[in-house]
């Protein structure tokens, strides 16, 4: 035990005689730690990975250091090819954001040169390649499920539209516009992939759209497109309707029926006229004028006298594309006839679609059977219509109308006078009331004076009555003036006629279609040479 003793104080003691030696140690430790923190290699990683090719554009390239960097050397070691703007963040002396202006569907590529610690011996070069994605953009439309092009005409008035996109969309950062106007969110549906935006539309008729995707629409990445897209069309044209929502066969084509309104025995008072939802008059040859009725909807009534087809007759099938029912008519006229669905009465007549009535003097007493003409019309299965028949709806005011309350037609010995009780003109012709059959004095909803060019038509082959060249041509193509009466107001408008496949529209002073009240449409066509 006494030399146990004896060594632990003699160490104790040598400690004592050489305390210096500690300090020394522990400054030789430290020298050494700071020189490998001054020489430790220096590493970097950014939040792009080598080669990645669905970049997002928008994000901002990280980069982070394992050492306090000094940060003027990495922000001037920073290079992007191709060179695109861009700035820079700061977070720490490690880590740095570069956000660049990308492009979609590029090809990048970033380095570091000769970027230093902030602190000791040691730079770095560091480079990473890259793609962006491409940017989201609009791959189509449809309407009703078919396609919808830019420029398409005819676009029906009621519907679904449907834009498709080529990455899934960010709904809330989509907006679909209208006309300018940002349709509803609320009535747009996406599907689950967000691929596809659907949304209801009810459109004005007759008029140019134009849906549009604004360049702020962001995919579920926060994406946006690089430009707006924009798509324009056209509506279907609309005819005015008496109101029913029955229609003649599966494409509701219409039947176009010739009616006499001569002075002469037996003619007046006509039938079936009241049940129309338009017609034209217009004076045939010798100062006399003639009647088209169109009817969308089923007659309930006989309809007559039926008399022959015009060349007006013609124009009016190309326009409205239904059946013809007329009695006869000139070679030249029939040949033009013939072109289109028709029904035409003579005197080799089979059929039971028209027959002459005992209490009517010939010719003016051939009468088509309204059962018989819409189910012959109903089974010929004519096209689908390119233009949209009005539904029935409330009144609507003429804009800018003033009163008229009375219309006189001195080329048709036509005057009409406002009832207001009615709420519809009341026809005069020759002086006495201008009847129909069952239902009393004719009533309108709508008067159209329509002025167009006309002259006699004196094709050697369109030979009138008594051999002599007398039957008019109007031209309703192409524009013109007319003016409108209903509600006991008038307003002067600009009807265009641009395309003969496709019903006339007339638009108002400020160029807006006019919408026309629900009931007979009564058009007198006016010529230039009248």
């Amino acid at each position: 035990m006494p030399q146990v003793a004896a060594r632990a104080g003699g160490l104790g003691a040598t400690l004592r005689r050489r305390w210096w030696v500690l300090p020394i140690v522990l400054v030789l430790v430290g020298a050494g730690l700071v020189l490998r923190g001054l020489t430790a290699p220096l590493a970097v990683s950014a939040s792009v990975a080598d080669g990645d090719r669905a970049v997002v554009r928008h994000s901002a390239v990280v980069m982070t250091f394992n050492h306090d960097m000094d940060v003027a050397s990495v922000k001037q070691g920073f290079h992007i090819t191709p060179s695109v703007p861009y700035t820079v963040v700061v977070k720490n002396p490690r880590t740095f954001e570069f956000h660049a202006q990308l492009e979609p569907d590029t090809g990048y590529r970033v380095q570091v040169s000769n970027a230093r610690k902030g602190i000791g011996f040691g730079s770095e070069n560091y480079s990473v390649a890259f793609h962006t994605e491409p940017a989201p953009k609009v791959t189509g439309a449809t309407f009703n499920d078919a396609a919808l092009a830019d420029g398409q005409q005819a676009v029906a008035l009621h519907g679904t539209l449907k834009v498709t996109f080529s990455q899934p969309m960010d709904a809330a950062r989509t907006p679909l516009l209208l006309d300018g106007a940002a349709l509803d969110g609320k009535t747009i549906s996406w599907d689950k992939w967000g691929l596809t935006a659907s949304v209801p539309l009810s459109l004005s008729h007759s008029r140019s759209h134009i849906v549009l995707v604004p360049k702020t629409a962001a995919n579920r990445k926060q994406d946006t497109a690089v430009g707006e897209w924009k798509l324009s069309f056209t509506t279907m044209v609309q005819v005015p309707s008496a109101g029913s929502p029955a229609r003649i066969g599966a494409s509701g084509a219409p039947l176009i029926i010739q009616i006499e309104n001569s002075s002469q025995p037996t003619v007046r008072p006509q039938t079936g006229m009241q049940q129309a939802d338009m017609i034209y008059e217009y004076i045939s040859e010798f100062g006399i004028p003639r009647l088209s009725a169109i009817y969308w909807h089923p007659p309930s009534s006989l309809i007559g006298p039926v008399r022959s087809c015009r060349l007006i007759t013609v124009q009016l099938e190309q326009m409205y594309r239904g059946m013809i029912y007329c009695s006869g008519a000139n070679n030249y006229v029939l040949g033009q006839v013939w072109k289109w669905p028709n029904v035409v009465y003579d005197y080799a007549y089979m059929y039971a679609y028209m027959y002459r009535a005992s209490d009517r003097y010939a010719p003016h007493n051939v009468i088509a059977r309204p059962d018989q003409i819409t189910a012959h019309t109903a089974g010929a299965n004519l096209p689908a219509l390119s233009y949209d028949i009005a539904a029935a709806h409330p009144d609507v005011p003429l804009p800018g109308a003033v009163p008229a309350t009375s219309v006189t037609i001195k080329q048709h010995s036509a005057v009409w006078r406002y009832d207001a009780n009615r709420g519809e003109y009341l026809k005069w012709q020759d002086g006495l009331p201008f009847t129909n059959v069952g239902t009393g004095q004719v009533h309108a909803k709508n008067l159209i004076i329509e002025k167009v060019t006309s002259y006699i038509d004196r094709n050697p082959a369109n030979t009138g009555v008594h051999g002599t060249y007398n039957t008019e041509y109007y031209e309703l193509a192409g524009e013109g003036t007319a003016d409108i009466y209903s509600d006991g107001g008038m307003i002067h408008v600009t009807w265009k006629h641009p395309n003969r496949d496709l019903p006339v529209v007339y638009y108002d002073a400020s160029g807006n279609p006019v919408d026309l009240n629900t009931g007979l449409t009564w058009v007198h066509v006016i010529g230039s040479d009248q």
